[in-house]
């Protein structure tokens, strides 16, 4: 037993990993699957809404006293109108999740071409998509997506459109950074040497090797994205009344916390234990996909 600890603190000393401790690593197993456990309930519930038949109706006033706190009859209480609280957050979520999602996918696959051919092809390729990375990382990013909704309407896919936009810039940046320490791995020279075509090369040697970074990356993003469409409702600029979301259900709280704060903490609590599973769940993926801020 002596000298297998012994060998794992070799092996990390030669590789310049510390050892992690058993009991720390059991916290950490137990936390990833808290998070996941928390997000696929979360995801679940959302996606099976309107086949809930305990579910009051989000839109429906005077289901129960106004302003009532939480009960047996309405688990997270009322709102100002008398509607269910926890039926409410459910349906924001609902929202929340339905804009983050396509936004994130449509970063990662947008993102991710444009900072795999910088990459991996650098010269001009890698100066025109870093210009233009560069150039939109220096954009305010709340102003700018104000900009976008304003111009375009508060709509659900203008939303989309202006958090989508948010997010490329830095998935390009990080899929450029993958690109270019897989590009120069000793099997990508091997495979070029034995005469494979870029072609080859990049679909079957680099993006390989790029995609698990990219999905580590999407459990942050979509954390970044909430946040962003919750800033937005919070200022009255996300998705139009009477359309729900995390971030308009704390905007309608904030003039309450006195008298009921049951109406805006309860849905942020639900709100920052979701960001707080998505962070963790992307922070352990990347840990573990040895994905390191250093090299990006």
């Amino acid at each position: 037993m002596t000298q297998m600890t012994d060998a794992v603190t070799a092996v990390a000393v030669i590789t310049g990993a510390e050892p992690e401790a058993p009991m720390r690593r059991q916290g950490r197993n137990l936390v990833l699957w808290l998070s996941a456990g928390w997000l696929v309930l979360v995801i679940m519930i959302s996606v099976l809404a309107p086949w809930l038949g305990f579910l009051d109706d989000p839109y429906e006033p005077l289901v129960g006293p106004p302003e009532q706190g939480p009960s047996w009859s309405h688990w997270f209480g009322t709102d100002q109108l008398g509607r269910d609280m926890f039926a409410r957050s459910v349906w924001g979520g609902r929202l929340s999740l339905a804009i983050a999602a396509p936004a994130v996918g449509i970063g990662i696959v947008v993102g991710g071409v444009l900072g795999v051919l910088a990459g991996y092809f650098g010269r001009w390729v890698d100066l025109a998509v870093s210009s233009l990375v560069n150039v939109a990382l220096a954009l305010p990013a709340l102003v700018f997506a104000l900009f976008i909704v304003t111009i375009l309407g508060q709509t659900y896919l203008n939303v989309i459109i202006a958090v989508t936009i948010l997010t490329i810039p830095a998935i390009a940046r990080i899929a450029r950074a993958q690109a270019l320490r897989f590009a120069a791995r000793e099997f990508v020279t091997v495979a070029h040497m034995m005469g494979a075509k870029w072609p080859r090369l990049l679909f079957r040697e680099v993006v390989p090797n790029v995609v698990p970074a990219l999905a580590s990356i999407a459990f942050l993003a979509m954390g970044i994205v909430i946040i962003a469409e919750g800033s937005l409702s919070f200022i009255g600029m996300s998705v139009g009344s009477p359309s729900i979301t995390w971030g308009n259900i704390l905007s309608a709280g904030k003039g309450r916390l006195e008298d009921a704060p049951h109406i805006a903490l309860i849905t942020g609590g639900v709100m920052f234990v979701t960001l707080m599973a998505l962070n963790f769940v992307g922070d352990e993926m990347l840990r573990r996909l040895d994905v390191r801020e250093a090299r990006i």
